[in-house]
């Protein structure tokens, strides 16, 4: 499925429940990784 834009693709992750929001401030080069690392592991 192709998408319009960025911001299309996210709206659509959003009403799937498929999209994280992390509210803190964090490194891009040191702590996403953690956190993508993280979240799929526990979801599968």
């Amino acid at each position: 499925m192709a998408y319009s834009s960025l911001r299309d693709f996210v709206r659509k992750l959003e009403r799937a429940g498929e999209l994280k929001r992390i509210k803190a401030e964090v490194s891009p080069d040191l702590e996403i990784t953690q956190i993508t690392d993280r979240v799929s592991k526990a979801e599968g």
